[in-house]
């Protein structure tokens, strides 16, 4: 196999998106920069001009998901901030981020090391940006319903969970549904019908 030149200019997100895809075939354990340098056709050195070790890769790869997800979700808050279609919205482009990109979803969620803090009295630099956004939003539109803040928090939870799992079944490749996710997803997350 002829060796791209590693100084490509797409060769840092070259490198990550191959690293995500050996990891879901692998596992973390398999990794290595040799072994994505070589998926990638590239010489074992060149990883090295990104990243210094397997831990810096992994780091960046979880970022760089993270990243694209949160532009997404920020994208639809945008739009949909205040309305009654906010949720609905919300849970629609959370799923099918995941649906057009199930190895995103299986090496935040299986391989990454991201943090969630289900307390809504808490927000912390290092909680997951995504569910914060989630719960942040989730919270301004319960600010005035007669509601303790227990039952917000069970709220924000259940909602979550939900649109978690709605995620896991989507993705999973054994899993088999009648229908295809994307056209059904207005359905399953309009089933509860939330109003505040």
């Amino acid at each position: 196999m002829e060796k791209k030149p590693y100084h490509h200019k797409n060769l840092k997100n070259d490198l990550i998106e191959k690293g995500i895809e050996l990891v879901n075939r692998n596992g973390i354990n398999q990794l290595s920069l040799r072994k994505v340098a070589q998926a990638c056709g590239v010489s074992h050195a060149a990883p090295y001009s990104h990243f210094s070790n397997k831990k810096e890769l992994l780091q960046e790869m979880q970022l760089h998901i993270t990243k694209k997800f949160t532009e997404v979700l920020e994208n639809t808050v945008s739009q949909y901030r205040g309305t009654p279609m906010f949720l609905l919205e919300f849970g629609k482009v959370y799923v099918s981020f995941f649906i057009r990109h199930p190895q995103y979803f299986n090496f935040l969620f299986q391989q990454g090391n991201i943090q969630i803090n289900l307390d809504i009295e808490k927000d912390n630099e290092s909680d997951y940006q995504p569910y914060l956004i989630y719960k942040q939003q989730i919270l301004k539109l319960l600010a005035d319903a007669n509601m303790t803040q227990s039952k917000k928090e069970d709220l924000i939870v259940a909602l979550f969970a939900y649109v978690q799992g709605l995620t896991t079944l989507a993705t999973m490749k054994n899993v088999h549904y009648a229908y295809k996710w994307e056209d059904k997803l207005a359905d399953l997350i309009g089933i509860f019908n939330c109003e505040f």
